[in-house]
C-alpha cells in the first residue's frame, strides 16, 4: 500500500480511501478455506498467516478487571479466526501461545503465561506454563515448567485462585467489514502487491443498514481469570505472541511469529506488507517503527500532525496498558482517564479510533474531519457475551 498526497476537493472523499485499507486486519480479507469463501479481521495479517499457519494468527486481545471477582483480572487471547458453524477444527500442537506482561515501564516482559496443545485428532489437551518471570525475553522463548494440564473447551482451576478455558468460542469482534470492502477492496492478501482500484462506494451503511460481518464465524480463544497481583502492582503493558520452532534456533527455543496488543494499530496504519516486520519485532521498538506509518498516514489524509501526537501517545508502545491498581476504567483510560484502562470484549475499538483519526475525539481538533469515517454504526451484540467466566459466547 502506498500514500499518495490528497487534494483539498471533492476528488480527495476518493483518494484518502486507500490507505485507510489497513483497517483490514481488525477489518477483513478474503479467504479461501477447505470449507466455504469467507471474510476476515486482523484475523489474516499475513499472506503466510492467512494460508500456511492460521492457528498462529492472532486476532485479539482483551485485558479487564473481571466482572465477578474485583481482585481479579481477565486476559483474553484469539486466533485461528473464521470457525465457521459446526466446524471443529483442531488446535495446532506446533505453536507456542504466550501473554507477556511488563509491570516496569521498559515494554520487556516481566511476567509471561504459556500454553501449548497436546496431541492430535478428536483428543487434545492444553499445558499450561506460568504465570512466572520468562527465562528468554523478546523474540526467542525459551519454555518454562509445567504448572497444569487441562481439558480443552472445558473450564478447569489452579491453585492461586485462577482459572483457564482453552477453546472455541464465538468471535467477539464486531463491524461492518463487508461494506469496508466495497469501499477498499484490495486487501484480499492473495492480490498483493495489488494497486488500489476505482473506488465504488464512499460511505459506511447507516445506522438499521450496517451489518456485523463476523457474525457467522467462530474464533479459537484463551481465557484466563486470576489474581492482579500475579501480574503486578500498578500500571502494567500486556501484549500476546505465538511461537514456533526454527531450524534456525538451538535448546529448543522457539521464534516469534506474530504480535499483537493495540487494536486496529498496525492494521490502519501500516503498509501492508510491513506487517511481517512488525510482527517479528518487539514493543522496545515501536516508536521508531510505527510511529513513522502513524505520521505518513495522518499526513497523507490532510489532517494535521498533532493527530499523529495523539495516536501516538496512546497507542505507542504497542501493547494494552492497564492500571491494576485502578477498580475500573475504560479503553485507552490508563493513558487519557487515569483509570484501569484494558479492552473489554464490548469496546467499539473501530469507533473510537476512528473517531480521533478522522473526527475531533481526544484532540478538539476539527481540521480536515472526515464525519462520515467516525463510525462504521455497528456495535457489540449481546448474545456474542457471557455475564461470567469465560465471559465470550458459546459458539455457533
Amino acid at each position: 500500500m502506498a500514500f499518495f498526497p490528497i487534494k483539498r476537493s471533492l476528488t480527495r472523499a476518493t483518494h484518502f480511501f486507500r490507505p485507510i485499507v489497513a483497517f483490514v486486519a481488525i477489518l477483513l480479507v478474503v479467504l479461501i478455506y477447505a470449507t466455504p469463501k469467507a471474510l476476515a479481521s486482523d484475523h489474516q495479517d499475513t499472506t503466510f498467516l492467512a494460508t500456511k499457519l492460521t492457528a498462529a494468527d492472532l486476532t485479539d486481545l482483551y485485558v479487564f478487571k473481571s466482572p465477578t471477582n474485583a481482585k481479579n483480572v481477565v486476559l483474553v487471547m484469539d486466533f485461528d479466526p473464521l470457525i465457521v458453524s459446526g466446524e471443529r477444527r483442531p488446535f495446532d500442537p506446533n505453536v507456542l501461545y504466550q501473554f507477556k506482561i511488563d509491570n516496569t515501564g521498559d515494554s520487556i516482559e516481566d511476567v509471561v503465561l504459556q500454553f501449548n496443545i497436546n496431541g492430535k485428532g478428536s483428543y487434545q489437551t492444553v499445558t499450561v506454563r506460568g504465570p512466572s518471570s520468562p527465562i528468554k525475553v523478546g523474540t526467542k522463548s525459551a519454555l518454562l515448567p509445567v504448572s497444569w494440564t487441562g481439558e480443552l473447551n472445558q473450564t478447569f482451576s489452579a491453585s492461586n485462585d485462577i482459572k483457564f478455558f482453552v477453546g472455541t468460542r464465538k468471535d467477539p469482534f464486531f463491524f461492518d467489514l463487508e461494506q469496508f470492502f466495497k469501499i477498499i477492496p484490495d486487501r484480499n492478501y492473495s492480490l498483493q502487491p495489488n494497486p488500489s482500484p476505482p473506488f465504488q462506494v464512499l460511505s459506511f451503511r447507516p445506522p438499521g443498514q450496517a451489518q456485523d460481518t463476523l457474525a457467522p464465524f467462530n474464533v479459537h480463544s484463551i481465557i484466563v481469570e486470576l489474581p492482579r497481583k500475579l501480574l503486578g502492582r500498578g500500571k502494567i503493558g500486556a501484549w500476546i505472541t505465538t511461537s514456533v520452532n526454527t531450524p534456525r534456533l538451538r535448546n529448543r527455543n522457539l521464534a516469534q511469529i506474530e504480535r499483537l496488543a493495540v487494536p486496529a494499530l498496525n492494521e490502519l496504519f501500516m503498509d501492508f506488507k510491513a506487517h511481517n516486520n512488525s510482527n517479528l519485532q518487539t514493543p522496545t521498538q515501536d516508536a521508531s517503527n510505527q510511529s513513522q506509518f502513524i505520521r505518513a498516514f495522518v499526513n497523507a489524509i490532510g489532517r494535521p500532525q498533532d493527530i499523529a501526537n495523539a495516536v501516538i501517545s496512546v497507542a505507542i508502545p504497542d501493547v494494552i496498558q492497564a492500571d491494576l491498581s485502578k477498580p475500573s476504567g475504560s479503553y485507552f483510560g490508563t493513558q487519557l482517564g487515569n483509570n484501569f484502562g484494558g479492552r473489554r470484549p464490548k469496546d467499539d475499538v473501530i469507533d473510537v479510533t476512528a473517531s480521533v483519526v478522522f473526527g475531533s475525539a481526544v484532540t478538539g481538533i476539527t481540521t480536515g474531519e472526515i464525519p462520515g469515517l467516525t463510525t462504521d454504526n455497528v456495535g457489540p451484540n449481546n448474545a456474542n457475551f457471557l455475564p461470567t467466566f469465560p465471559y465470550l459466547g458459546n459458539p455457533l
